[in-house]
């Protein structure tokens, strides 16, 4: 067996919005050369599912700190806190990370406690990152430019220009003497969101982010540091094209008249009886009064009820794939009228991420995740394995560590692909979506310049261990991946 690969430095890159199968199938067809070159022939290119919410922000969280955004309570693009009173009082209890001082946003809102690559990689420069903690002032590249990258492409719908920005703040990083980096490079995501993620635009972004990758590596290679750089790439969520836009809030105003819904929060902001809180267009978190007001949880199964009577509503709708709530013994999966899912995670603690950790999984009626049999208690890789070629991939376990966010919505709402759940108010056409629970928004690459020695199933939470365990350095506990070796 080959010895574990060591390095002592790493390009990381999240290339936003890339799908696994059709960054392997560009890949293997010649139009990914470079990825072909360094990744594919040496075995590093696999699958990986990501984490739901499939969305930029709470999916970036895995490979900057090794955590899923349940853990770290992240729920969504935006979300909002229950009211503590009787009334709906929305003030300063909503977020959006879709707009001005985002960095700052993340930074107040994720857990003190979280630590991320900035603090373990002494010289990790930034590049269009989101989440910057830990990162000195001197180390971020795109401080500013980054703002202006998303202007200039906005206005001239060039998003093929904010990767050759990505690019060059790169080399920037190491011309300044920084011997790693994390870069977000954002055109695949962008270009699937204007024209759909399968359209020659968004493939021409891939060959594009290809061509970058090439030069990046040459001048690696140039600088007689390319063998001793661990290069990774991974994403954040694939996408799926979208024909129909649903409002969410218009198809819950017939049960709830005062609504909230970004971006207009004055409305109801202080009288609101639910709330409606979109990311990536596919996913809603919902918040709902209970029958004597805010301070009583909504019980989504007293038939005769608003909140039942908005489940049934939603299930009937075409635009709806899940409808998904806790409820005692664990999480309940809604599908139209084939059935429902129960996850039971209470054997599981906080704390709990062990290969041994078994949850529960019922079915009553038809299963409304597709799967076939499965067994009534499973670990995470079981779940992992055994979800992996269906279309909801790994579903089980992603629920449990969603769940885990006090900030989750009392009801949360996937769309079916081909439609999405929000209209209004986009800043560019919006013909891809993502979010959900959906296949083809949890595969993503998960690339590496060396061969994965392990063949269980990736989860983009395994890449941070698999960085520092890389570099050889000490993996903290209590992260919600696990390191896997790299060979040569």
């Amino acid at each position: 067996m080959a010895a574990p690969t060591r390095f002592d430095r790493v390009l990381a890159i999240l290339a936003d919005g890339a799908r696994w199968d059709v960054l392997e199938r560009m890949a293997l067809a010649g139009d990914m050369p470079t990825l072909r070159q360094h990744f594919v022939d040496c075995g590093g290119l696999r699958p990986a599912t990501s984490v739901f919410p499939t969305v930029s922000g709470p999916a970036h969280l895995p490979l900057l700190s090794g955590l899923h955004p349940g853990r770290a309570n992240l729920p969504g693009i935006r979300w909002a806190e229950r009211p503590v009173g009787q009334r709906g009082r929305f003030l300063f209890r909503t977020r959006s990370y879709m707009a001005p001082w985002r960095a700052a946003k993340l930074e107040r809102d994720i857990p003190s406690t979280v630590r991320t690559l900035f603090h373990h990689l002494p010289g990790l420069a930034d590049v269009n990152t989101w989440f910057v903690r830990g990162c000195p002032s001197r180390a971020r590249m795109t401080r500013f430019s980054k703002g202006a990258s998303f202007v200039k492409a906005l206005a001239t719908s060039d998003w093929y220009a904010s990767n050759l920005q990505a690019e060059s703040a790169v080399g920037r990083a190491w011309q300044r003497g920084f011997p790693s980096v994390y870069a977000v490079f954002p055109a695949i995501d962008e270009l699937g969101h204007r024209f759909g993620p399968l359209t020659e635009q968004c493939y021409e972004a891939y060959r594009r982010f290809d061509a970058s990758l090439g030069r990046l590596i040459e001048e690696l290679h140039q600088r007689g540091s390319l063998a001793r750089t661990l290069v990774v790439i991974t994403s954040d969520h694939g996408q799926t094209g979208t024909h129909t836009h649903v409002d969410i809030d218009d198809l819950m105003r017939p049960l709830y008249p005062r609504t909230l819904v970004y971006p207009k929060l004055w409305r109801h902001l202080f009288s609101a009886q639910a709330a409606a809180m979109v990311s990536g267009n596919s996913m809603a978190n919902l918040y709902l009064q209970g029958e004597t007001g805010w301070q009583e949880r909504p019980d989504f199964e007293a038939a005769g009820q608003k909140p039942a009577d908005l489940v049934a509503a939603l299930l009937a709708h075409p635009a709806i794939a899940h409808v998904i709530y806790r409820r005692a013994p664990g999480v309940y999966v809604l599908a139209g009228n084939v059935g429902r899912a129960v996850v039971d995670a209470r054997s599981i603690s906080a704390d709990d991420a062990t290969p041994s950790a078994r949850m529960g999984f019922s079915v009553e009626g038809e299963n409304p995740l597709g799967y076939g049999a499965l067994p009534d208690r499973m670990t995470r890789d079981e779940v992992a394995a055994l979800t992996a070629g269906t279309g909801f991939p790994d579903t089980p376990w992603q629920l449990v560590e969603f769940f885990r966010s006090p900030r989750a919505g009392d009801l949360v709402v996937c769309a079916r692909a081909g439609f999405d759940l929000r209209s209004r108010f986009e800043y560019q056409p919006h013909n891809g979506s993502h979010g959900a629970l959906e296949r083809d928004h949890m595969l993503v690459p998960a690339a590496v310049n060396a061969r994965w020695a392990s063949d269980r199933p990736l989860c983009t939470t395994d890449l941070f261990p698999t960085i520092l365990s890389a570099l050889g350095l000490p993996v903290p506990a209590g992260l919600s991946g696990r390191s896997v070796e790299l060979t040569r």
